[in-house]
């Protein structure tokens, strides 16, 4: 059932009741759900957050077998909790540069989870660089070489690190382009859709994110043993459908068709069971983080 509210908003906004109508369809008529990562043969599984197919797939240079699957949701906390919230995983570890991992829980569904938001967090990019997800994540496999890997980058998600990216005025990044401070500076995608910004300089900033941790990417597949796939937690929009950023829930093929890259060395790696993690986050607020990253409550 719909509050008044809501009735109220898809009234004075038709869009809203379009996409409604988009989730209802794929979720109880198609009962699409997505694949399940845990489910693939793979000893390292890299995470390239809100990356678009079409645009792996005319950027990426890395060797290896690519096709596109469907993500389980068009968010990171949908691909979280329908992947690893019903399930552990104690043949696993999860590094991850995105704080939605502890936010949603699943940190402690693994044999260890590396928090790189806590250590390695670029106060001036308002993220965590993905020179420093490869450097860990190398780190990570020799301390753990008989544990399957999940390693987790940021980009191409906002906050854009390149040089197009940081001449763009911008706050949070959510799909209704919500602002949670007073000051009089839009969301990037806010202001795509209000036609402030051109969707071709939103577009290179995007691109120049894929660019950059691709370069890191293609260090750590050289370094890494057994079977690497690259994949994505979800897409993004740009407008497609009206629909900017990447609201959970909305199932347009630039939100849910993700890559899926196999590049697989001659030697697969030994996995074995663990303990399940007992570790717990420090007491550093990790809102801040989400914030700067475009989560907003």
């Amino acid at each position: 059932m719909y509050n008044p509210t809501q009735i109220a908003k898809g009234i004075r906004d038709p869009r809203k009741i379009l996409l409604e109508l988009n989730k209802i369809y794929h979720r109880n008529v198609r009962g699409r759900k997505g694949i399940k990562v845990m489910e693939k043969d793979w000893d390292n599984l890299i995470i390239l957050d809100a990356c678009r197919y079409d645009l792996f797939e005319e950027v990426n240079t890395t060797d290896g077998k690519l096709t596109s699957v469907i993500s389980s949701d068009s968010s990171t906390s949908g691909f979280l909790k329908y992947n690893f919230r019903d399930d552990y995983f104690p043949d696993t570890v999860y590094i991850s540069a995105n704080p939605q991992v502890q936010r949603h829980g699943v940190e402690s569904h693994f044999h260890d989870c590396i928090r790189l938001w806590e250590d390695n967090w670029n106060n001036e990019l308002k993220t965590v660089h993905p020179r420093d997800v490869t450097d860990k994540s190398l780190d990570i496999q020799k301390k753990y070489p008989n544990k399957r890997h999940i390693i987790h980058y940021i980009q191409p998600h906002y906050p854009f690190i390149g040089e197009t990216g940081k001449k763009i005025e911008h706050r949070t990044v959510t799909g209704d382009g919500v602002i949670e401070n007073e000051e009089d500076i839009s969301s990037v995608w806010y202001q795509l859709e209000t036609g402030t910004l051109d969707r071709d300089i939103v577009w290179k900033a995007y691109r120049e994110n894929l660019e950059i941790v691709l370069e890191e990417l293609d260090r750590l597949l050289e370094a890494l043993v057994g079977k690497s796939v690259v994949t994505s937690d979800h897409g993004n929009a740009l407008g497609e459908l009206g629909v900017y950023g990447h609201p959970s829930g909305v199932y347009l093929h630039s939100l849910v068709r993700v890559p899926w890259l196999e590049f697989k060395q001659q030697k697969r790696r030994k996995i074995k069971d663990g303990k399940i993690n007992e570790s717990k986050p420090d007491d550093r607020d990790i809102s801040e983080h989400l914030k700067h990253l475009g989560y907003v409550d």
